[in-house]
């Protein structure tokens, strides 16, 4: 077993990551390769606020005889929202989309009502089928599988495709974003886009068949994107864009509430965040949402290191709260549930899974090129 180590910069470690190296200092490769990246990729100055005024411009011209002028995507978390604010505040003519899966942290869900109330924009709810969508978390349950979450990421991405194609939209707003999420851990993960992944769990696992949720596969989401009709674009990227400031202007404008942590939108992603990746896996998401923070110039590693303290559920009533609630929405026993829990865990890598998945170093290497 290696020795434990930490980066010295940042706050992740090998003890989440096994895949994660260090230099001679102890600086690790995640923090070393955003800052590499950040020059060309964060512009929280002048020439973000340039690329932005352009942006915007661009927009309202190309789409000034359309419907609407883009698409975003909301969930009631901090990102999605501030895209929403930020775009009215420029005056542009969106359409929101959400995916309701029966899922939303009820603080989110009053978050939504209120940033639509406010900025009047129109936004349309999607529903999976339920019956189906059960049966997948079941499924990722009984698999023993990392992502339980995989599903949601998935039909959130394939809805905005769809019906950014459908109603021509042209330009589609991101809440993904450099300042806050630069450092992701990666390990052997599938991405959230295999579609051939989900099917092949659901096969093993499932009680019955996928018919009529209709999933993107990876190469729908990279091969094809170049030659789609919709812009991905990531504002965020091109303003100083601040977790605390942020959180303070939503307050302000529509009584936004936040929620307690990254991601804690959902129930499932809290639950999977705070519980379920801990201690079946041993990893904890914080330490890779924290390093974004630091090296952005949010947090300190001192405040990261206090915080990684603190317990990943705020109470252990909250706990059994999210377990209950989610083995109610499975349709099982409580005792059901936490068998479930229990199972050995299982890398995703040994269920079939797009080739795809393995170029993503070779990705990385060359992303500014094929951004």
């Amino acid at each position: 077993m290696k020795e434990y180590q930490r980066c010295t910069r940042c706050v992740m470690d090998n003890a989440s990551d096994p895949t994660i190296s260090f230099d001679a200092v102890g600086h690790c490769n995640y923090c070393t390769d955003v800052l590499r990246r950040m020059p060309a990729e964060y512009f929280p100055n002048e020439e973000g606020k340039r690329r932005l005024d352009a942006m915007v411009a661009e927009i309202k011209e190309t789409c000034k005889d359309d419907p609407y002028d883009c698409i975003v995507g909301v969930s009631g978390g901090i990102d999605s929202s501030y895209i929403l604010y930020w775009g009215w505040t420029q005056g542009l003519r969106m359409l929101a989309i959400h995916v309701d899966d029966g899922l939303d942290n009820p603080v989110a869900t009053e978050n939504l009502k209120k940033l639509v109330a406010k900025t009047g924009v129109t936004m349309v709810t999607i529903q999976p089928d339920m019956e189906e969508y059960r049966d997948i978390l079941r499924s990722l349950l009984k698999g023993s599988l990392p992502n339980l979450a995989i599903a949601q990421d998935n039909l959130i991405i394939k809805s905005l495709q769809d019906y950014a194609e459908q109603q021509h939209i042209r330009y589609s707003l991101d809440g993904s974003n450099f300042a806050h999420e630069s450092i992701l851990e990666r390990g052997h993960s599938v991405n959230a886009c295999d579609k051939k992944f989900i099917l092949a769990v659901q096969k093993k696992f499932g009680e019955r068949p996928i018919r009529h949720i209709k999933f993107s596969s990876l190469e729908d989401r990279y091969l094809r994107r170049h030659h789609a009709s919709v812009i991905h674009l990531r504002p965020l990227n091109n303003m100083s864009y601040q977790l605390k400031g942020a959180i303070h202007e939503l307050e302000e404008f529509c009584g936004f509430q936040y929620y307690g942590g990254k991601h804690y939108e959902s129930i499932l992603t809290r639950f999977l965040q705070c519980y379920y990746l801990p201690t079946k896996f041993g990893k904890d998401k914080r330490k890779s949402h924290y390093s974004s923070l630091i090296v952005s110039g949010q947090m300190t590693r001192e405040e990261a290191l206090e915080l990684l303290e603190k317990p990943l559920y705020s109470t252990e009533a909250l706990l059994q709260t999210d377990k209950q609630f989610l083995a109610d929405y499975c349709g099982v026993s409580l005792d059901t549930f936490e068998s479930w829990l229990a199972l050995p865990p299982r890398e995703e890598y040994s269920i079939p899974h797009s080739v795809l998945n393995h170029m993503a170093p070779l990705a990385r290497k060359f992303r500014r090129f094929i951004e």
